[in-house]
């Protein structure tokens, strides 16, 4: 027997529902990835983007569950009621739900496109600190570069390991770089930081009270700016871009999902 889902936080799906039945709503747009579902059989948790990841869509053929709607029909004061649905009704009605699954596939190809987070929310922004954030590492780099190649043809030996040097700096820079995420999604802003072992911080869009941007010297010369979020229940700041290209546009993104506006649907 299929597992079998209910979901807690939406009275208007009663019934158990199973994976097809999920993954049909999230083809239709009545339901999103990140919500919140439970097992029957075992009372887990999970989102309903873990469940159906990675599933194909489902068809009337294959007698897989379809999510019950129901039937209209115009009657007029001389039409009577007919006790059973006639079975012309029931496949038309199949047939809406085939159409409505084919359309519904190529937005779900499109989702596919994106990338999601573990818990199945959408993606919207993903950035690393820009590589004009090490400043000074890089001129260091630049240095013992240019120290390597005069030292050629003084002696070979401190070139090699002025170059070594060199090569170092520069590799360490490209792992602090993308060893850092800044993420944004539709419910939260994220940053995620560490090479082992991963370390985040994150705070929801809703709660989110005051976003302030600061571009200033050398670093706001080369476009580069610091966003702090602060939130209602912290009075400092709770999770902090630096050196990010693009600050103020990553602002306006934000506030656009406080209100609301999502990118995608526009």
């Amino acid at each position: 027997m299929s597992a079998r889902y209910t979901l807690p936080q939406h009275p208007a799906f009663s019934d158990p529902l199973s994976k097809e039945d999920l993954y049909t709503l999230v083809a239709r747009g009545s339901l999103a990835r990140g919500e919140m579902c439970m097992d029957e059989a075992t009372g887990h948790m999970h989102t309903v983007g873990e469940l159906v990841s990675g599933m194909r869509r489902p068809t009337a053929s294959s007698g897989q569950a379809r999510i019950a709607r129901p039937m209209y029909r115009e009657i007029s004061p001389d039409t009577e009621l007919p006790d059973e649905p006639l079975a012309d009704e029931e496949e038309e009605d199949e047939e809406d739900d085939e159409e409505e699954l084919e359309e519904a596939a190529p937005e779900e190809d499109k989702d596919d496109d994106f990338d999601y987070s573990s818990s199945g929310e959408r993606i919207l922004y993903r950035a690393h600190p820009s590589w004009l954030g090490y400043t000074k590492a890089l001129i260091l780099c630049l240095l013992l570069t240019v120290a390597g190649g005069l030292l050629f043809v003084i002696q070979l030996e401190y070139a090699a390991i002025a170059l070594l040097c060199a090569s170092s700096t520069f590799i360490a820079i490209g792992i602090a770089r993308y060893s850092h995420d800044y993420i944004v999604t539709r419910e939260r802003v994220e940053l995620s930081w560490g090479i082992i072992g991963r370390n985040s911080k994150e705070a929801r869009i809703c709660d989110i009270r005051s976003i302030d941007v600061y571009e200033s010297g050398i670093k706001g010369l080369l476009g580069l700016g610091t966003i702090d979020f602060s939130t209602a229940a912290n009075a400092g700041i709770e999770v902090q871009f630096k050196d990010m290209r693009s600050a103020h546009k990553v602002k306006d993104l934000v506030r656009k999902l406080q209100r609301g506006v999502y990118p995608t649907d526009d």
